[in-house]
């Protein structure tokens, strides 16, 4: 049996060490990776990303920022964000630009699994709708 292909995800952190974190907790799963929300909005234009996992802090733009230009350009992409701070005002702010999670440093294998795997059943069930209707339409 193979195994199951995921949606694509990209990881935008300016920490190194938080990389190599996430290629270890998903195996199995195609990351991309970028160290600004500069450079992701860049290869965004280049590839097919669907889930945006994003730390709140970050050099030049932050996460906050960086959900909103993505929301503007390809709405349907889904963001989490994450951060090691415990301000509610930012929980709040993620939300209100669109982010579809948020997870709290340091970051449990389990709880952003749960997190993916929740927004990429998401995703493929909107999928699943708009074929439907469409087909629905044509006939």
């Amino acid at each position: 049996m193979s195994a199951k292909k995921h949606l694509p995800v990209l990881f935008v952190d300016d920490d190194s060490i938080a990389h190599d974190l996430i290629d270890h907790y998903l195996e199995g799963w195609k990351v991309h990776h970028s160290y600004s929300a500069e450079d992701a909005l860049e290869l965004m234009e280049k590839e097919n990303i669907s889930i945006v996992i994003t730390d709140i802090f970050m050099e030049e733009m932050d996460g906050i920022d960086f959900t909103k230009k993505i929301k503007i350009l390809r709405n349907t992409v889904q963001v989490i964000i994450i951060t090691g701070d415990s301000n509610m005002n930012n929980l709040i702010n993620a939300l209100d630009v669109g982010a579809n999670d948020f997870l709290v440093k340091p970051l449990k294998k389990e709880t952003l699994l749960d997190a993916l795997e929740s927004t990429e059943a998401k995703i493929i069930r909107w999928k699943k709708a708009l074929k439907d209707l469409f087909s629905k339409k044509r006939k």
